[in-house]
């Protein structure tokens, strides 16, 4: 992974989703040029993908990925149809993207790694505090979506007048 600012002052972070990997392995719904693999651009507000890969692209310089970056095609934001509301409308949304950033980055930087008969005891012990940062981050990201969900139906379903039996049944309450 590298991370890079723009000319705008926009900070990118670029990592590759390689052949093999989850995304890649749908290559029957793939365009041809991204079959074997893509870099991916991401800001704070985007996300691009580039295809295919430039070769050596680790080692080039600031400018160089910047180019490539204006090169890459914008992926559009999918929202869920059961969301019903515009994302940054949620108060919870930039500690979910906090989160789901922080998985992201544990994620890379374990996959990035080279075999674990490779490493040194040292490294594999770094592996493994990564693994529980992207468990932690994980397991927040799981929370706040929960939340954001539960907080939207709520606000979609309102239960008009008294409960009945039925909701008291559904929350453990009453008879056995």
């Amino acid at each position: 992974m590298r991370h890079f600012r723009d000319e705008a002052g926009v900070d990118w972070k670029v990592f590759l989703t390689a052949r093999g990997s989850d995304a890649v392995s749908r290559e029957h719904s793939l365009p041809e040029a991204f079959r074997e693999g893509w870099l991916v651009f991401e800001s704070q507000r985007e996300k691009r993908r580039l295809a295919p890969i430039p070769a050596n692209w680790e080692s080039l310089s600031d400018q160089a990925l910047a180019a490539l970056c204006t090169r890459a095609v914008t992926q559009t934001a999918r929202l869920k149809a059961a969301e019903g509301k515009p994302a940054a409308a949620d108060p919870l949304r930039p500690k979910l993207q906090e989160a789901e950033q922080q998985l992201d980055k544990t994620l890379a930087e374990v996959c990035e790694t080279p075999s674990a008969s490779r490493l040194d005891t040292g490294q594999l012990i770094r592996v493994e505090e990564s693994l529980a940062l992207a468990a932690e981050a994980a397991k927040e990201a799981v929370s706040i979506r929960r939340k954001i969900r539960a907080d939207s139906d709520r606000t979609e379903s309102p239960r008009p007048g008294p409960a009945s039996a039925g909701d008291a049944a559904e929350r453990g309450e009453g008879r056995p």
